[in-house]
């Protein structure tokens, strides 16, 4: 955590001129004083010392603090080494948040952006891979029957959970390399749950079946990782709306972004749209076709983005009926919603050091949705894998719950249709 408060502070102070000629001379001061709020924070943490209530007047600030006085009531003053993980991270980002919140004229920036950029830069290669095979799907007429197709969607699942994997979070900022996460066979081996066949027959009949209209993804990172989530969604996009039934064309997708800049790389509205523009218009005839087809879906409605304070709030998901019912009640009429990534996971199944065999339903702690988890293991939990798995992991390599070399797809069907 302070290694990557330094990367911010760091980046702040390198494209400075820019953020002023942005935001205004008066900015200058302002990142000043932001700055010496990070150099507080960083300092804090590596001191150990109490998580502080925050005090702007934004409308998470009364969650995150009764959630400091429930933790205090319950296992004394909130520490950063002495407190629940999820809240200790969430907290130093939110509090980052704030330092920019408390100035006069960065209340809206985004000190990740840059970051993100460079995600998208970094996959120009697989950008062109994906937009080529995204090209044959819109062009050719659907004449596959289901098996065939599942096999594309069974693929696409797979090289989505890979893309998880470019995780900023976790290279503390460092950009990696991505030349292997589209090899989806050569990684098998690291898939240590796979229930993608069982989840792509149940949303046919979920939605075919039962009517249900909505698929929602709730998306992680940036760059190349966002880019897979894309060529998935388009897929179950054209698989739906060529089915025939006339229920069917009104198919939709719906895009739940962050709110606020979170873990470096988590996708805002603004990074979504921003990727979509680049793509179309980049000067590749085959990409900026793509680019222009997933804008035109956007404003007909087929694709929806969704921003909600919730996905930034320090709770684990179970709470969402009470801190969002609003959002929980749109998710509830899903025919499936997906989680990618591994604080959407920690958040879904709680940060509990689970049994490795223990049932995803058990773990889910009474959050009834259809889900479907897509996540590489960058944190110490994990659930469902079957007896012998996590020892086989253990032997080899002793870091495999934390450097994402290995994944889940895991569906819970916690409701029923």
């Amino acid at each position: 955590m302070p290694v990557i408060l330094t990367q911010i502070i760091d980046s702040i102070s390198r494209t400075k001129e820019d953020i002023v000629q942005e935001f205004g001379k008066g900015s200058h001061e302002d990142l000043k004083k932001a700055i010496s709020e990070l150099a507080k924070l960083k300092y804090e943490i590596q001191t150990n010392k109490p998580l502080t209530k925050l005090v702007s007047k934004d409308s998470d600030i009364k969650i995150y603090n009764e959630f400091l006085e429930k933790q205090a009531s319950q296992e004394g003053e909130a520490t950063h080494f002495n407190t629940i993980f999820l809240l200790s991270e969430c907290y130093m980002y939110r509090r980052i948040k704030e330092s920019f919140v408390l100035t006069d004229t960065l209340k809206e920036f985004d000190y990740f952006r840059s970051f993100k950029k460079e995600l998208f830069v970094s996959c120009q290669k697989a950008l062109k891979i994906w937009c080529d095979y995204n090209v044959e799907l819109f062009h050719k007429s659907f004449e596959e029957n289901w098996a065939g197709y599942e096999d594309k969607l069974h693929g696409l699942i797979k090289v989505d959970l890979w893309g998880n994997k470019n995780d900023l979070s976790l290279t503390l900022g460092r950009v990696g390399d991505m030349s292997h996460s589209h090899d989806a066979d050569a990684l098998e081996h690291f898939i240590l749950v796979d229930d993608s066949k069982k989840f792509l027959k149940d949303l046919v009949e979920i939605s075919v079946l039962h009517g249900h209209e909505y698929i929602d993804i709730v998306l992680d990172n940036a760059g190349y990782e966002l880019l897979t989530d894309l060529c998935l969604m388009t897929a179950f996009t054209i698989f739906f709306r060529k089915q025939g039934d006339p229920c069917q064309s009104r198919f939709k997708v719906r895009f739940h972004v962050k709110s606020i800049p979170w873990y470096l790389s988590d996708v805002m509205e603004y990074d979504f749209n921003w990727m979509l523009e680049q793509i179309a218009s980049n000067e590749d005839a085959n990409i900026s076709s793509v680019g222009k087809k997933w804008q035109d879906f956007i404003r007909d409605g087929t694709w929806e983005v969704m921003p909600h304070p919730f996905w930034t709030y320090p709770c684990e998901y179970n709470m969402m009926p009470d801190y969002a019912p609003d959002l929980f009640e749109l998710l509830s009429k899903s025919a499936m919603v997906i989680f990618k990534g591994d604080l959407n996971y920690r958040k879904i199944f709680g940060e509990k050091n689970w049994d490795p065999t223990t049932s995803p339903k058990i773990a889910l702690q009474g959050l009834e949705l259809r889900l479907l988890a897509i996540r590489t293991i960058k944190a110490d939990i994990v659930c469902g894998l079957q007896p012998g798995i996590a020892e086989r992991c253990e032997k080899e390599d002793a870091k495999w719950m934390e450097n994402g070399d290995y994944g889940v797809i895991q569906y819970v069907l916690a409701k029923q249709h």
